[in-house]
């Protein structure tokens, strides 16, 4: 009866400036090209950030409370 080892894959290492890379590649292609789409990107990041500042304020204030 043979004996069946599993196959231990090694898990890949990627180094931080690999992935930096490969991040800036990936957020050139899918960079808005025209103007007014990059002004939308630009305003409904902006409004994310916004909440999330307002979320956490509010859930502070309520902790507090």
């Amino acid at each position: 009866m043979p004996i069946i080892q599993p196959i231990v894959k090694q898990p890949q290492q990627l180094t931080v400036p690999s992935n930096l890379n490969q991040l800036a590649t990936s957020l050139q292609a899918i960079q808005p090209k025209s103007p007014t789409a990059q002004l939308i990107t630009y305003a409904l990041i902006a409004t994310a950030l916004v909440g999330i500042f307002v979320y956490h304020y509010i859930r502070k204030q309520e902790a507090n409370n």
